[in-house]
Formats: structure tokens, C-alpha cells, sequence
């Protein structure tokens, strides 16, 4: 008999973790922006919260789940009476679906919440069997002990992220008129971003005052339009070096005064030299 032999190609791999824990926030808990150089998954068991992810706004409740993409800048406002209960990790991921999972917000199906019931449920046992808990990120202590908890814990968020990515319920972003502002100025950055257009320029694009455009900025990005921009920029230049564009051609492109202006800002802003993002695996999608 001839045996065929049926390859098996990784969709989504998780290559490393960065945080991974429950915790409650109350009614009002405001989470300020940040991007970083890693995948970050938010998801909600209980309560109601607003979150931003570039310019995109959501309204979610008990059991959406948002994945935020490396460089994404991302916010959070816990509005729900009595708080919400959340589950947060970060990781850095490679393999083509991963992408699938970038840009939108996920309605779990009962399969998929008992997928989640089920690391809940490992991640318990297994932390349980430390006498104290370690701070800040208990369910990845057990890593520095057990030579197989790692992969474990990966396979178990890799079934959830694969069962997303392929048949995931995708929910709709927020329309109400401050996100549609801020979606629009978000966009007008984008298209712009090779200059360096001011705060006035960008509410008399989106009829909005000064002050409100402000306002939104604060509400939903938790940073002022300029400091975003530059958020923006470290974004594009990302892409563009993994591309093969050279540096010198990126800092052109993206407005930077000099060379030397731009790489200063990239490793201020990505915590990488320019010149290491091709090799660099937490920046990859």
C-alpha cells in the first residue's frame, strides 16, 4: 500500500507572549492609547466597553472579542454600570490567516466560547498550583517551570484565533457621529501622510471646531492629532521598510526633515532601529 502523505501548514503560529490575565475594571475605567510592535486581544466576559482601534469604534458587550494588529493605536472606556470583566493578552503571531483577524471585532459562537471556557479552565488549574500569585501576569509564570505549558497555552489560543479567522462572526463598527468624525480625520491623516497637516486643517475637513475636534481625539485616541500622526507615519514605515524601501527613501516619503530626524523617531516610537525591521519577528503580521 502506498501511503500518501497530507502536509500540514501552520495558518497562524504563535511565537511569543507578552501579557496574558483576567481583570475587572469599574464603570468609567478609561484605558489611555498605546500602540506597540505586537498582536493585543481584548475580549469581554462580562459588562459593556468602548474601544477604538485606529480609526474604527466599536460598542462592545459580553462575548465580542477585538484583535489589535502590531503599531495598531487602541483605547479603551469601560461604560457599563456595573463594570466589565475582561481577558487581555499580547502576542506576536506569523502565518496567512493571521491577518484575517486585523480590523474587526468578533461575536463569539457557543463553539468558540467553550474553546474559551477551555483555556479559561487550563489557565486555572495550572496558576492554581502556585501557592501565591505572581503579578502582573500569573498564567504565564508557569512558563519558567514547565517545558510544555507554552506550547499548550499557544494551541489553545491558536483553535480560538483559527476558528475566527475562518467562520468568525464579524460585528459592525460604531456609528455614531463622533466615531464617524473621528473615523473621517483618521482617514484624512492616512491620506496625507506624507505632510504634516495641523489640527485646523483637519476640523474644518471633518466641519467640526477646533475644540471638538480635540474632544474627539481625547475620547477616542487618548492623544492630540499630532502625536497620533506620528503614530501614523511609524505605521506606514513600517510597511514600507518590510517592503524593501531603504530608510533614507522612507524618511523622504513620509516628510521627515533628515534621515537621521526619522530613525530617532521610529525607535522612540517601535522600541526598533529601522534598519533591524526586516529581521525583526514581533513587528510581523
Amino acid at each position: 500500500m502506498v501511503w500518501e502523505a497530507y502536509p500540514v501548514r501552520e495558518q497562524i503560529r504563535i511565537t511569543e507572549l507578552y501579557s496574558l490575565f483576567e481583570v475587572h475594571y469599574e464603570k468609567g475605567y478609561e484605558f489611555p492609547g498605546e500602540t506597540h510592535n505586537f498582536w493585543e486581544c481584548f475580549y469581554i466576559r462580562k459588562g459593556e466597553a468602548c474601544v477604538s482601534g485606529d480609526g474604527r469604534v466599536y460598542n462592545l458587550s459580553a462575548g465580542s472579542i477585538i484583535f489589535h494588529k502590531p503599531l495598531e493605536m487602541h483605547k479603551f472606556v469601560i461604560n457599563s454600570r456595573e463594570g466589565a470583566d475582561l481577558l487581555i493578552f499580547s502576542f506576536a503571531a506569523e502565518g496567512p490567516l493571521t491577518l484575517e483577524l486585523a480590523e474587526k471585532v468578533f461575536a463569539l459562537s457557543p463553539a468558540q466560547k467553550e474553546i474559551l471556557s477551555g483555556l479559561l479552565a487550563f489557565l486555572h488549574e495550572r496558576a492554581g498550583r502556585h501557592p501565591m500569585p505572581v503579578w502582573p501576569y500569573p498564567y504565564l509564570e508557569p512558563i519558567h517551570t514547565s517545558a510544555a505549558y507554552a506550547q499548550q497555552l499557544a494551541l489553545h489560543l491558536q483553535q480560538l484565533m483559527l476558528s475566527l479567522a475562518e467562520e468568525g462572526a464579524v460585528s459592525r463598527a460604531s456609528s455614531a457621529p463622533d466615531a464617524l468624525t473621528y473615523q473621517r480625520a483618521i482617514s484624512y491623516l492616512n491620506s496625507n501622510i506624507q505632510r504634516q497637516p495641523d489640527l485646523p486643517e483637519i476640523a474644518r475637513f471633518c466641519n467640526v471646531s477646533v475644540s471638538g475636534m480635540k474632544r474627539i481625539f481625547e475620547k477616542y485616541a487618548g492623544i492630540g492629532i499630532h502625536k497620533y500622526l506620528i503614530k501614523l507615519k511609524m505605521k506606514a514605515a513600517a510597511e514600507l521598510l518590510a517592503g524593501g524601501e531603504s530608510v533614507t527613501n522612507v524618511a523622504q516619503k513620509l516628510g521627515f526633515r533628515s534621515q537621521s530626524y526619522f530613525s530617532r523617531a521610529f525607535k522612540r516610537e517601535t522600541g526598533l532601529a529601522p534598519s533591524s525591521l526586516k529581521t525583526e519577528k514581533a513587528i510581523s503580521c
